[in-house]
């Protein structure tokens, strides 16, 4: 299965890593709550917390769920080319989490997605 995400493109042409919502990887918990509108994709707050399978990195089974704006584009990757320590969970009909096959650190889970960096290519 071919999952896609719309991320902002590094200078070498994939995605760019960190924990904003157009980056490869994923954004914590605000402990302090400072921004009520923020949009966490884990539970996690720190490095050490545990990331749980049902949460996890967005991405759509379609190329067209999203559309990508400046310095964005629409990148896929294979499932099949995944580590074991990363799965798929379609959990709606358009979207897909990218989640850990077992708890693991916040930490662990972010080098895990990072780690997939070169998998990912561009379609758009």
């Amino acid at each position: 299965m071919k999952l896609y995400r719309v991320m902002k493109v590094a200078a070498d042409g994939k995605p760019q890593v960190g924990t904003s919502g157009s980056m490869l990887g994923v954004r914590p918990t605000d402990p302090n709550n400072l921004n009520p509108n923020a949009v966490a994709d884990v539970a996690a707050v720190d490095d050490t917390d545990l990331v749980k399978p049902g949460e996890g990195l967005s991405t759509s089974p379609n190329p067209h769920s999203r559309q990508p704006r400046r310095n964005q584009a629409v990148f896929e990757i294979e499932t099949d080319d995944l580590d074991p320590v990363l799965k798929p969970n379609p959990d709606k009909p358009d979207h897909c989490l990218l989640e850990p096959s077992q708890p693991m650190s916040l930490e662990e889970y972010q080098r895990a997605l990072a780690d997939t960096r070169d998998l990912w290519q561009q379609v758009q």
